[in-house]
């Protein structure tokens, strides 16, 4: 049973008692003033890790309704105001073909969640799709047009930032790609490496003939 408490109103006046009752009202109201004004704490969704590649992934833009997953210290949007860029991130692990899985929406980015988080000590990786088969763009549409000393930021779960600089830009074979991707600079201790899909599209082998890699340097206070 939970233990009751009761407050004692002194003296038998009714002006005084109406006196108390406004004053437990107005206080009643404050404190539910106060409350709105705080608000409660956020509430974070465990997010999903695609960890299968589809060859039709979703088409649709998010919209305002559209609904972000995941963490507080997940990243949640990358943003390149020079070409354009300010798409929402989902977490990608290791797909059915043993490599990086690529987002499920062409307008959504994935990182990679066998690699740090961006802006932490290591090597960090996000993909995303330059089209779609019905859409002519998608979420790194654009980033072929980015340049060296050019500036980005991930905005993560909690709402904290953390901008990068690119170093540099490579534009490689399908064979050459693994051994770049994974590398990492050795005289940058926080790095992100962007890639996705460039060159010749081959209808049979339905995929690009290379891939575009930019290589970022975190931006640390």
């Amino acid at each position: 049973m939970s233990p009751r408490f009761s407050f004692k109103i002194l003296g038998q006046n009714k002006k005084a008692r109406q006196k108390v009752y406004l004053g437990l009202v107005l206080l009643g109201i404050i404190t539910i003033g106060l409350v709105a004004v705080v608000g409660e704490t956020p509430k974070y969704v465990e997010a999903e890790v695609v960890r299968f590649s589809t060859d039709t992934p979703n088409e649709d833009k998010p919209t305002s309704e559209f609904v972000w997953k995941g963490q507080k210290n997940d990243p949640k949007k990358i943003v390149i105001p020079s070409v354009g860029i300010d798409d929402y991130i989902q977490n990608v692990g290791i797909d059915q073909n043993n490599e990086i899985a690529v987002p499920n929406n062409v307008f959504i980015a994935g990182w990679f969640v066998d690699s740090v988080r961006p802006g932490d000590k290591g090597l960090s990786i996000i993909d995303g799709h330059i089209d779609g088969r019905q859409q002519t763009g998608a979420v790194f549409k654009n980033l072929p047009e980015i340049a060296v000393n050019d500036e980005l930021t991930i905005v993560f779960g909690d709402n904290t930032e953390v901008k990068f600089r690119v170093i540099q830009k490579q534009e490689l074979s399908v064979e050459e790609t693994p051994s770049a991707l994974y590398s990492q600079n050795p005289e940058i201790s926080n790095q992100l490496n962007l890639i996705t899909c460039v060159g010749n599209f081959d209808s049979q082998a339905r995929q690009y003939d290379k891939r575009l890699i930019v290589s970022l340097e975190a931006i640390l206070q």
